[in-house]
């Protein structure tokens, strides 16, 4: 039971990422570069916070040989170059692509690439699956394809935000896989954000230097708040939470309990965005999560 409300937990913090995003962009309060900065940057700060009062309450509590060992030591032995590397490939991704996609759309192309990607990193693996999960899977395909399907109101730059938040997915999928060998979610969380953040300021002392980067740097107080509320709640707190609960799931499971995410962003969209939901989206929602029960039940059939 603790693993299904840690679980749901994290899907919300995703979902919440999706219309915060979205929000910010659609009423041009942020651009998404600071967007994608401010949530990088306010992520890691609330993770070492975070860190640093649950080393001081260990501390306390027991003397555990780790007890004294410094934050920056905890830290730096959770560093993972591929984990960080397309935790910024999603970030940037992610922002981007929301420029022209709506909170739903844009968080079911993200999860359905990150299925793809893990189910294709379980089966390379060696690993097999049942007649059930491949129904599931291809149910949860074929309700993209159908997505995606042109309606002739698609143009060139939604393409294009497709293509980032597919970038996305593959990027997230990674970096969840990365989180399986996790020793410490919330260690690994920070020491993620950490260094991605140092990636960050490398990026920006040089893109300081480039005027028409410098130009489309557009920040107000509400899109701070946006951004500030997406990295240290949904993305620093929820991500760690992630990376605690998905060593428990199966990998398939994993992937496909994501697909649940577009769902939840479509309703803050329609609650919070006044955005439009089409025919279209809720047939290929709903064979989407079909195909996401199947998977779900799968193992329970074998038994």
């Amino acid at each position: 039971m603790q693993t299904v409300i840690i679980t749901l937990i994290t899907l919300l913090a995703f979902a919440a990422n999706s219309v915060l995003c979205r929000w910010a962009l659609m009423d041009q309060t942020i651009d998404p570069l600071s967007f994608s900065i401010v949530r990088m940057l306010s992520g890691a700060l609330t993770l070492l916070i975070l860190l640093t009062l649950s080393s001081n309450a260990k501390r306390k509590q027991v003397k555990a040989a780790d007890s004294n060992t410094s934050i920056y030591t905890k830290v730096r032995t959770q560093f993972d170059l591929t984990a960080i590397l397309t935790l910024l490939v999603y970030m940037f991704g992610f922002s981007f692509a929301y420029l022209t996609l709506g909170a739903g759309l844009g968080a079911l192309v993200l999860f359905v690439a990150v299925q793809f990607t893990m189910i294709a990193a379980h089966l390379l693996a060696g690993n097999r699956m049942s007649s059930i999960e491949w129904v599931g899977c291809l149910l949860s395909v074929a309700g993209l394809v159908y997505l995606l399907m042109p309606t002739g109101t698609t143009g060139s730059s939604d393409l294009i935000s497709i293509i980032l938040m597919a970038l996305a997915g593959v990027g997230w999928g990674i970096y969840t896989l990365a989180g399986k060998k996790s020793t410490n979610a919330l260690q690994s969380t920070t020491a993620n954000f950490g260094f991605g953040s140092l990636v960050i300021l490398a990026l920006l002392s040089l893109l300081a230097f480039i005027p028409s980067v410098a130009e489309q740097i557009s920040i107000t107080e509400q899109g701070l708040i946006y951004a500030v509320l997406s990295g240290a709640v949904a993305s620093g707190v929820g991500y760690s939470l992630w990376y605690y609960v998905v060593k428990k799931l199966n990998t398939v499971v994993a992937s496909i309990a994501q697909l649940s995410v577009p769902v939840i962003a479509t309703l803050g969209g329609v609650l919070l965005l006044s955005e439009p939901v089409t025919m279209q989206f809720v047939i290929s929602s709903t064979v989407i999560l079909l195909g996401i029960s199947l998977v779900l039940v799968a193992p329970k059939l074998k038994k």
